[in-house]
């Protein structure tokens, strides 16, 4: 499955090999089949939970160690019975290698009704590209306000059902607060490019352009009145 580590290497660590070795039709053809694939299978992506992982008792990993096929399982009651979490060893600048709680998150293709959620809550976001050129630095403060919007749009396209998607809903309101405490904002950002992706808005675009020029084509003309 597509990992959100993946289109981030795709999207930023490929770009420069692929315009140095690849022709123009060469990188226009893996551009595609990579959109393809994201709108096919989606994306997964995991965030590490802030709360330090229980170690197992002597006695739990003794009997798990000896009898495998009946090993015990022990939750930590902190954390949600309806999360995807698991026990992952990283490493950390600062501590080495430390064990920490990963959750798992899968954005799917998005449902028609999901993109158009999004659609209206992008709407609340203004902006202007000629402030951002004048002053960059300061316009570039001024749009960090939009840091909880862009945390719904992110939670929103994770649940992707339209009855629990409702940017009013209470999940929604729930995993918002949980991607704004837990994700930097570079990581926000990749995770929005990765949505706006999802919604393929080109492919949308063609296909109305599509549809009206069938119109056009089929519409009988007017009869000439001598």
């Amino acid at each position: 499955m597509i990992s959100l580590l993946f289109w981030e290497a795709y999207f930023f660590n490929q770009k420069n090999r692929m315009e140095k070795e690849l022709t123009k039709e060469e990188k226009q053809s893996l551009e595609e089949q990579a959109i393809e694939t994201l709108l096919q299978y989606g994306a997964r992506f995991s965030v590490p939970l802030k709360i330090q992982s229980k170690q197992v008792s002597k006695k739990v990993q003794w009997w798990n160690k000896h009898f495998p096929k009946l090993a015990i399982t022990v939750r930590d009651k902190r954390i949600p019975k309806v999360w995807n979490v698991k026990k992952e060893t990283i490493t950390d600048l600062l501590a080495g290698e430390k064990e920490v709680y990963m959750r798992y998150f899968h954005i799917k293709p998005l449902y028609l009704g999901t993109i158009d959620m999004i659609r209206k809550l992008e709407l609340e976001m203004n902006y202007s590209e000629d402030d951002i050129q004048n002053n960059p630095a300061i316009e570039s403060n001024k749009l960090f306000k939009y840091t909880e919007l862009m945390a719904k749009i992110v939670a929103v396209a994770t649940l992707n059902v339209s009855e629990i998607a409702d940017p009013l809903s209470g999940k929604v309101e729930e995993l918002q607060k949980f991607f704004l405490t837990h994700l930097t904002s570079g990581r926000l950002q990749r995770l929005c490019m990765i949505i706006d992706q999802l919604r393929n808005k080109a492919g949308f675009t063609n296909s109305i352009r599509l549809i009206l020029q069938v119109e056009t084509t089929t519409t009988p003309k007017a009869s000439r009145v001598e």
